[in-house]
């Protein structure tokens, strides 16, 4: 009882405390004055001796810059700078937009739980590709990670435009297991296009000279791997390859006769089956982040059509890969040739920056040599021009019997499972290595987007930019 009692007297005393500050700040006279563009928040003086304001930042002496509403002219130089973020900020709505919208009926888990199965390892979803052989084409794509409940991986994918135009790809693949050190891939695919280009001239060859062809086409190739290392794989290939080249222009848009640049028995523009060999070796340093930190080849079946089994996402490390094969044609004498290859992939943090803002190098060179006097079809020959090299350019824009590319990508996460990239693209064909000069490099650049699940690559959107035109791109493979 005594406690309360003390209490209650400490609260009257400060309720009578209060009063008394209420009524003495009553007569306190707030005065705002302006001058010019300054603003000032004067206060009368209290004479009460016995009061002080307990609290100064209630009615402060002067206002704080950073209380001040800023205001400013609307200018034609205003508003230009102001109109890129405009442009920007429209164009991103209908994205938020969306977002929004998913995250509220849960669209993409409704989807995912209707094309794949309870276990995530199997299902299908619909294929689009844009700026490929074909200016469109659609289809969809079937696969399964845990083929006959044994890890297996099997892919099916479609694309299709009309009848003349179409594209079947397959592949199955046995990794390698902890108890398993070998790998066993199977692949093929079938294709005719009506409406092919040929650019003749080489690395030099303006953009109209070119000549029409359809073409059907289908192989079948083997390759067996063997794990040296964890993450040194060793494989044998071998493949056929069954082309028909029918209906090839006589001249070129130019008008000049066709027979004025190849020889069009020796070029490939026949029926030829074409039996290849060989051998390569891969070593992999790749590494993703420290939950993804897995270089060794067994880690992960992805959907790509190679041996590497890491991560979409890669942080650093590098990519070593190397082969040599022998070609001869089985029905005729014309084509005989090898081929070699060496690709140097690395990735790299940018100092400064976090870890997931990275770039990614590579280094590509491939060379052919015709051999006994026999030649090289021109379909088989090195090729710029591709959504997965020179992107700013023409498919099958520069050919010849050799090839350099280099390519800079600056790639950043902007969501969990979208990337956003930077990328340029440098290279030149050539028939012989004294050819290669800084001259002759062609480039482009671009920019884009990479969607992904958390351990699969999905799709690619990118636009290129070149000398000769703005290319778009939609590609369900990664390009490295």
């Amino acid at each position: 009882m005594e406690f309360l009692s003390f209490n209650h007297h400490r609260v009257l005393r400060l309720l009578l405390w209060l009063g008394i500050a209420m009524v003495t700040q009553a007569g306190a006279v707030v005065h705002a004055s302006h001058i010019h563009e300054e603003t000032f928040i004067t206060t009368t003086t209290n004479t009460n001796p016995f009061f002080k304001v307990a609290d100064p930042d209630t009615i402060p002496g002067k206002a704080h810059p950073d209380s001040i509403p800023y205001r400013a002219d609307r200018t034609l130089a205003r508003t230009l700078l102001k109109a890129p973020a405009a442009v920007v900020h429209l164009a991103i709505q209908p994205l938020k937009w969306g977002i929004n919208w998913n995250e509220e009926k849960q669209v993409i888990s409704r989807i995912s739980d209707f094309l794949l199965n309870e276990e995530k390892t199997a299902g299908f979803y619909p294929s689009f590709s844009i700026g490929g052989r074909t200016a469109f084409a659609a289809g969809f794509t079937y696969f399964n990670r845990d083929l006959f409940n044994g890890g297996h991986s099997f892919d099916f994918n479609t694309f299709y435009t009309n009848t003349q135009n179409y594209r079947l790809d397959i592949n199955y693949k046995v990794p390698p297991a902890p108890r398993r050190r070998y790998q066993i891939d199977i692949s093929g695919n079938l294709r005719k296009n009506n409406d092919q280009d040929i650019f003749l001239g080489g690395n030099s060859g303006p953009e109209d000279l070119e000549v029409d062809y359809q073409i059907e086409s289908y192989n079948l190739k083997t390759e067996v791997g063997y794990l040296i290392r964890p993450n040194l794989l060793a494989k044998v290939t071998n493949g056929v390859i069954h082309t028909r080249v029918h209906n090839v222009a006589e001249q070129t848009e130019t008008g000049e006769p066709l027979s004025n640049f190849v020889d069009p028995e020796t070029y490939g523009f026949c029926t030829t089956n074409l039996l290849s060999s060989g051998l390569g070796v891969t070593l992999d340093h790749r590494k993703g982040l420290s939950e993804n930190d897995n270089t060794n080849l067994i880690s992960r079946v992805t959907t790509s059509y190679d041996f590497k089994q890491t991560k979409v996402r890669v942080y650093s490390g590098a990519l070593y890969d190397a082969g040599i094969s022998y070609s001869r044609s089985l029905n005729n004498t014309d084509f005989e040739y090898l081929t070699y290859y060496g690709d140097w992939q690395q990735f790299f943090s940018v100092p400064g920056l976090p870890l997931d803002r990275r770039l990614a190098f590579r280094a590509r060179l491939q060379k052919r040599y015709p051999l006994g006097g026999a030649s090289v079809p021109f379909y088989e020959q090195s090729i710029l021009g591709d959504a997965d090299n020179l992107r700013g350019y023409e498919q099958d824009r520069f050919r010849d019997l050799g090839s350099l590319l280099f390519t800079l990508e600056y790639r950043y996460p902007i969501w969990d499972t979208w990337d956003a990239v930077l990328f340029t693209d440098q290279g030149q064909v050539f028939s012989n290595y004294d050819q290669i000069t800084f001259n002759r490099f062609h480039g482009s650049v671009g920019t884009g987007l990479r969607f992904m699940t958390a351990s699969d690559f999905l799709f690619r959107v990118e636009i290129a930019f070149s000398k000769e035109e703005i290319r778009s791109l939609l590609k369900f493979t990664m390009n490295f």
